[in-house]
């Protein structure tokens, strides 16, 4: 494919993106699976394109903002636009209108206004833009992480525009990581110990894994380090009764069930059916025979109220922005409005005070978000302990923690950001 193709397969991809409520990634894959013809090195351009439009989207809409008379349009025109942003301001890119021919494959030619467009983007000075569109950020989620990190919130917004690290969980029930590192340094895949979990490992240089016979034989699974420290932070032991109440595609649960090293009971549930679709075969693939799906539905009210106090540890992986995974979900950055972090902290509340009742004397409450934002976090703790007498914060003993908490950023840890409290139940 020439260059020009490359801009016109990342407009169409960009629109579909832009009209869609699904994760960019599956966009991205039933994009490419339907064109079939387009090669890996070619795959490769066109995805620099788009997911350096989707980590710069706040930028390019400043821009924009500045220089377009006419904001509205459907998706291709506003994918468009961001896409003359990005090769005039981003990329200096000096044959914009040769690249626009028309030609057969490419784009269809430059508008008057959109010439206008361009003139106006050259002589624009990006400093002279907010300081949150400068960093790629929408306003309102800038002011929130510049009151919780006043110190650093630049490093870590520019840290979020970066492409994240390839993490690894070795699953201890299948192999120790010291022999899985050894066996993926003999077949030319370079990786190291991660410095904060004992169980992960990050791969030096970026490649497609998916396929790799250790993770189709449930040996290895792709987890962000901050990730697999949640699970740590649950102090999950054999033997144990253990719920992961937002369980998705069971990414935690796998991690839990290893620390259990199968031995014990957990639940494992949701309340979307789509996201434990793939989870009993994961378990199956790693070997995990004591884990129970479950879908919460309406049906399930009565069966949740017999299991109130039963539970060593409930670990509430809270539904939440996703602002710490913009290095791997770019498109979050729009797709969070603040009547919809509104009503995701209500939803927070709500589910942290129904897992709650299932912890029984003496266990723990283990809630996480994979968020940078205090209202999110140590906000929504605050407020859970101040209704719940019969709850204590219980700090962490690990080193990494901040003032008891898990507290972790892509600057200071070299992970996305996530954050986990530990809160014990009183034993009487």
């Amino acid at each position: 494919m020439k260059p020009a193709a490359h801009i016109q397969s990342a407009i169409e991809l960009l629109s579909e993106i832009y009209n869609s409520a699904l994760p960019a990634d599956v966009v991205t894959h039933a994009y490419m699976r339907q064109r079939r013809y387009i090669g890996s090195g070619d795959r490769r351009q066109i995805l620099e394109i788009v997911y350096g439009i989707m980590r710069q989207y706040w930028l390019l809409d400043g821009m924009l903002s500045h220089c377009w008379a006419n904001p509205g349009g459907d998706p291709i025109q506003k994918a468009r636009r961001h896409v003359l942003a990005y090769l005039v301001k981003l990329k200096a890119e000096p044959f914009v209108a040769e690249l626009f021919s028309g030609d057969e494959y490419a784009p269809k030619p430059l508008s008057a206004a959109e010439n206008d467009l361009i003139a106006n983007l050259v002589s624009l000075d990006n400093k002279s833009l907010p300081e949150a569109a400068q960093l790629s950020c929408p306003g309102w989620i800038y002011d929130i992480l510049k009151e919780t990190y006043s110190t650093h919130y630049r490093e870590i917004l520019f840290s979020l525009k970066e492409s994240a690290t390839v993490d690894l969980r070795v699953n201890t029930l299948k192999g120790s990581r010291e022999h899985v590192l050894a066996k993926l340094q003999k077949q030319g895949i370079e990786g190291h110990p991660t410095p904060l979990s004992p169980w992960g490992i990050r791969i030096t240089q970026r490649q497609p894994l998916r396929q790799h016979p250790l993770l189709q034989q449930g040996v290895l699974e792709i987890q962000d380090e901050g990730s697999q420290l949640i699970a740590l932070a649950c102090d999950a032991q054999p033997g144990m009764a253990i719920w992961d109440y937002c369980a998705g595609a069971a990414g935690k649960t796998l991690a839990l069930a290893a620390m259990m090293q199968n031995k014990g009971r957990i639940i494992a549930t949701d309340v979307i059916e789509w996201r434990l679709k793939n989870a009993p075969q994961r378990l199956r693939r790693a070997g995990v025979h004591n884990v129970e799906t479950r879908l919460l539905d309406e049906e399930s009210g009565k069966w949740l109220k017999r299991q109130a106090g039963k539970f060593d540890c409930v670990l509430v992986d809270a539904p939440c922005t996703g602002s710490g995974t913009w290095r791997r979900n770019p498109e979050l950055r729009w797709r969070m409005s603040e009547k919809g972090f509104q009503e995701i902290l209500q939803k927070q509340r709500d589910i942290l005070q129904k897992a709650s009742s299932l912890v029984k004397p003496g266990g723990r409450l283990v809630y996480a978000t994979c968020s940078l934002l205090k209202p999110e976090n140590r906000d929504q703790i605050a407020e859970f302990l101040d209704r719940n007498a019969d709850f204590k914060l219980h700090p962490l003993s690990l080193d990494f923690a901040k003032e008891g908490v898990l507290e972790l950023n892509p600057v200071e840890h070299q992970t996305d950001g996530f954050f986990a409290a530990v809160m014990m139940k009183n034993k009487n």
